[in-house]
């Protein structure tokens, strides 16, 4: 590819008028090292441009972050944008082209209404600072036994916590659980649950093998072992599956009244209480979603949505957008206030109020989930939405 294609690319994704094919080809050229040099040149930039334009970051603060993201050899990012498991070097590198993205122009954020808007005011107090910082959510889970014992799992050590009829249950590391078949004999089926609280999330690897991303408020129950023509779960709130292939065994998840049946593929399932619709995006493979007897077929890149009608919509999704959560990164596309909010609240584990009305403001970009919240707050603030923090309750003005 030549220079120009690296640079119209480049600015295409800051004008966001990038398709998803120009953003995917960014990423790979950026993964190439002969196009380093252009591609600091660009950084740096974009850098002066966008931070004259927004202080999101302090001076000292921004040229530590572009030292970091320009330091090409560097396998470990202390940056805290994105963070992938067991990453490959040409992860490393195209994962090091989305820190750069989102970083270089004050963390990617541009703030949309749906009219236009007057030049507001800044502040230099909007929030109000608490003794006790608001952290980013982390590895946590509680992990219930068939017979109702709770594990505990971000205060245990790793190794085995349990067996649970002829399934050894074993914390991997700090953010995996999984189940072991010993292979002895027994029909003894038995169910665990895994919960997220507000501000954790978590991975299980099921006993065929199966993994499971579950995002904060979430929870999955299971059986230890699969047996049968099926292999049934049921979830609350959101995760990822990469479900181990068994054509002889489709997997069925339960979620609410809407099943999603799968013999070996990837996809994403949102399903919170406080959302207006049911989600199931499609990455890989196939899927079939069953909802009141109607039965729909999902191919990789689209995405069924049912809303409080219970009617099946398909539609084409937004990948990077359903992704973000398990990437480390909130994306918000044209999502009103009380949308980002909620997803704040999950992750932050805080309770949000709104004082007086509620800001019509729409919000899209991209925001690192591993800053504090004040950080998260300054970026949104500067869309002209204001905001106090008393203990932990954020207040929306």
């Amino acid at each position: 590819m030549s220079e120009s294609r690296l640079s119209y690319l480049f600015q295409a994704y800051f004008n966001k008028s990038a398709t998803v094919q120009d953003r995917n080809e960014l990423m790979e050229l950026v993964a190439k090292s002969n196009n380093d040099e252009e591609l600091k040149m660009l950084m740096t930039e974009a850098w002066f441009k966008f931070s004259s334009q927004s202080q999101v970051f302090s001076e000292a603060t921004g040229d530590e972050i572009l030292s970091n993201i320009l330091q090409k050899d560097k396998t470990n990012f202390n940056t805290p944008v994105i963070e992938k498991y067991n990453p490959s070097f040409k992860w490393m590198r195209i994962a090091a082209a989305a820190v750069l993205i989102i970083a270089v122009a004050g963390i990617s954020f541009w703030f949309q209404k749906k009219q236009p808007q007057q030049p507001i005011a800044q502040s230099k107090k909007i929030i109000t600072p608490v003794s006790k910082p608001i952290t980013p959510g982390g590895n946590k889970a509680v992990l219930t036994l068939s017979d109702g014992s709770n594990i505990i799992l971000d205060s245990t050590l790793k190794g085995e916590l349990a067996k649970q009829g002829s399934v050894k249950v074993i914390k991997l590391n700090t953010v995996t659980v999984a189940y072991n078949d010993t292979k002895e004999n027994s029909k003894e089926i038995v169910y665990n649950t895994l919960s997220t609280p507000s501000g954790g999330q978590y991975q299980l690897i099921l006993p065929d093998g199966t993994k499971v991303w579950l995002d904060a408020s979430s929870s999955i129950r299971f059986p230890t072992a699969f047996q049968g023509k099926e292999r049934n779960v049921t979830l609350t709130g959101e995760a990822y599956f990469e479900v181990a292939k068994n054509a002889d065994m489709p997997f069925k998840i339960t979620v609410k009244d809407m099943a999603v049946e799968v013999l070996g593929t990837h996809f994403n399932v949102m399903a919170y209480e406080d959302e207006s619709s049911m989600n199931t995006t499609l990455l890989e493979g196939s899927v079939k979603i069953t909802k009141a007897g109607v039965n729909k077929m999902l191919v990789p890149g689209q995405q069924s949505v049912i809303n409080n009608t219970g009617e099946i919509n398909i539609i084409n999704a937004d990948i990077e957008e359903v992704m973000a959560w398990k990437n480390g990164l909130f994306q918000f596309n044209a999502f009103d206030i009380k949308k980002v909010m909620r997803q704040i609240s999950r992750w932050y584990d805080v309770e949000v109020v709104y004082e007086n009305e509620i800001p019509s403001r729409h919000f899209t970009g991209m925001i690192s989930r591993s800053n504090d919240i004040s950080q998260v707050l300054k970026i949104l603030q500067s869309g002209g939405v204001k905001f106090r923090i008393e203990g932990r309750k954020i207040i929306v003005i």
